[in-house]
């Protein structure tokens, strides 16, 4: 789930890039990359135990798994565009929101590193 984290977070650093880019084109609609919440959605949905092949199977099944981002373009709320101007799109909010998003993919990346050096350590026996 890691891997598909830094997959979501590598989409979204280029989504807010993409939404920058475009700061002074007017009429343009700023892009949101959805991960965590599909990500929460599959991760605390309740299972059960399916007895019988009539029964309709609850909770997480094998396609939940493949949790993947997903770029949207949400309605900008009209505070919003009036405050930042013919583009919608708010370089505050999206400079405030690619440092959040740079915090995440580090985070997500130590996490890996730190997996992968576990595993090198049990096969090789030497303690990084």
């Amino acid at each position: 789930m890691l891997n598909r984290g830094l997959d979501a977070y590598a989409l979204r650093q280029r989504t807010i890039a993409k939404n920058i880019a475009n700061v002074s084109t007017p009429e343009y609609k700023p892009e949101r990359v959805k991960f965590e919440e599909l990500f929460n959605k599959a991760v605390t949905s309740a299972t059960g135990e399916v007895t019988n092949e009539n029964h309709i199977p609850i909770g997480v099944t094998d396609d939940d798994n493949d949790v993947s981002p997903e770029v949207t373009v949400p309605e900008v709320p009209k505070a919003e565009v009036y405050m930042s101007g013919e583009s919608h799109v708010s370089i505050d909010k999206e400079m405030a929101e690619l440092a959040q998003n740079q915090i995440r993919y580090r985070f997500a990346a130590r996490a890996v590193k730190s997996y992968f050096q576990g595993m090198q350590s049990a096969i090789t026996g030497l303690k990084f």
